[in-house]
C-alpha cells in the first residue's frame, strides 16, 4: 500500500528548488495564519529546561488540562501525539470488523483501518451538492456487519460543517455501532462540536487536534474523547511518552491561549471570505468552507490542478491538488487561507491561469 498524500512538504521544496523558508508560502497546509501564541512560545523556552527528562508516562498535565478546559472527566481524554496516532491507535485497540467512511475524507483513515484487518465502504458526499450531509443516506448504506462510520466535521478538504444536531441524529440511528468524528479543525467553528455533549452520547469519539489552530504541527499534539471504557482500553495498550516534554508544555499553553482564540475567531472568518470572493473573481467555484481552508473547483478553461500546482510549486507556492481525494478529480484545489499579503501573491499567481 502506498503512502497517501498529504499538504505540506516545505522541507522537500527547500532541498529541490535551494529555497530558504521564508522564501515558500505553504498554502497546502491548513494552518492558523496568526502563528504559534506567544503564551506557547514562552512555554516553549521554559520547557527547554526540560529535555533531558523523561516525559510524562501518559501525558497527565495535559489530560487534566484538556478536562479543566472542557469540563469533562479526565476518564473520558486521552491527549496523543497528534490526532493522527490517535486514527490508528483506535482500530488498532477496539477492532472494528467493517467501517463506512464518508467521503471525501483525510487519507490516513483507509490505511488505519485497514492494517487493523477492517472491511471499508464508502459514501460520497457530492460537490454538486456542497457536500450536503444526509443522515438517511449514510443510514441506508450501512452493512449488516458495519460497527463503525467515520466523518469529518468540518469536512477535509471540503471545509463544509455539518449540523451537530444531524450528527445526534446520526448517532441514535446508528444504535450500539460507534460513530467516529474527526474535529481536527472545529476549533475554526467551535459551535459544530459534539464535545460539550458527549456524555450524553454512548459510543461516540471525538478527534481533536491542537496543532491547526495553535499553529503546531512540528511538535504533534492532539487529543481523542470518548467513552471512559474504550478510552481506558486506548491509554493501556499504547507505547508510553507519546508526547514529548515540549510538545505537552506547548499543548497545555494552547488552551490557556485565550485571547488568541478570540482574535482568531474574529480575524479568520474575514480573511476567508476575502480570499473566497478573490478567488471566485477569477472564475473559481468556491465551496462554504467554515475552516482556515478553501476547496475550490477550477474553471473549464484552467488547466489541471496538478499542472497548476506543479507550476507554482517552482515560484515557492505549494498548494493541495485534491485529485487523490474521492469523488473529486483533477479539476480540484485547496487552499489554505493566509494573511492578506500571501492571499494576495496567490490569487496573482492563479490569476495567470485563468485570464482569458
Amino acid at each position: 500500500m502506498s503512502r497517501p498524500l498529504h499538504g505540506g512538504g516545505v522541507d522537500g521544496l527547500m532541498a529541490e528548488m535551494g529555497l530558504r523558508r521564508e522564501q515558500i508560502v505553504d498554502f497546502s497546509a491548513s494552518i492558523n495564519p496568526l502563528g504559534v501564541p506567544e503564551q506557547v512560545q514562552q512555554a516553549l523556552r521554559q520547557a527547554l529546561t526540560r529535555i533531558s527528562d523523561y516525559p510524562e508516562l501518559e501525558g497527565e498535565s495535559l489530560r487534566q488540562a484538556l478536562a479543566e478546559s472542557h469540563q469533562l472527566p479526565q476518564e473520558n481524554l486521552l491527549p496523543g501525539s497528534g490526532s493522527t496516532e490517535l486514527i490508528y491507535l483506535l482500530p488498532r485497540i477496539l477492532r472494528p470488523r467493517r467501517a463506512l467512511l464518508v467521503q471525501p475524507c483525510f487519507s490516513e483513515y483507509a490505511p488505519a483501518l485497514q492494517q487493523a484487518g477492517c472491511q471499508l465502504d464508502s459514501i460520497d458526499l457530492r460537490p454538486e451538492e456542497n457536500f450536503r450531509f444526509a443522515v438517511e443516506r449514510i443510514l441506508a448504506a450501512l452493512r449488516e456487519n458495519t460497527d463503525l462510520v467515520v466523518l469529518a466535521n468540518p469536512g477535509n478538504p471540503s471545509g463544509v460543517g455539518i449540523d451537530p444536531q444531524q450528527l445526534r441524529q446520526l448517532q441514535q440511528g446508528l444504535g450500539e455501532r460507534t460513530l467516529l468524528v474527526d474535529e481536527a479543525f472545529i476549533d475554526f467553528c467551535p459551535e459544530r462540536s459534539l464535545l460539550p455533549q458527549l456524555p450524553e452520547l454512548p459510543n461516540l469519539y471525538l478527534l481533536r487536534s491542537l496543532t491547526k489552530f495553535y499553529a503546531i504541527p512540528g511538535l504533534r499534539a492532539g487529543y481523542l474523547a470518548g467513552p471512559a471504557e474504550g478510552i481506558a482500553r486506548l491509554a493501556k495498550n499504547r507505547e508510553p511518552w507519546r508526547l514529548s516534554n515540549l510538545a505537552l508544555a506547548a499543548a497545555c499553553a494552547c488552551l490557556r491561549a485565550e485571547d488568541y482564540r478570540k482574535k482568531t475567531l474574529q480575524l479568520l472568518p474575514r480573511l476567508r471570505q476575502q480570499l473566497k470572493a478573490e478567488l471566485e473573481e477569477l472564475g473559481f467555484a468556491v465551496f462554504p468552507g467554515e475552516a482556515n481552508y478553501l476547496l475550490c473547483r477550477l474553471p473549464k478553461t484552467a488547466p489541471a490542478a496538478k499542472d497548476i500546482a506543479s507550476q507554482l510549486r517552482l515560484e515557492g507556492l505549494l498548494i493541495r491538488n485534491c485529485a487523490d481525494f474521492s469523488p473529486l478529480d483533477e479539476r480540484y484545489l485547496r487552499f489554505a487561507v493566509m494573511g492578506t499579503e500571501a492571499n494576495a501573491r496567490l490569487v496573482a499567481a492563479l490569476g495567470r491561469f485563468t485570464s482569458g
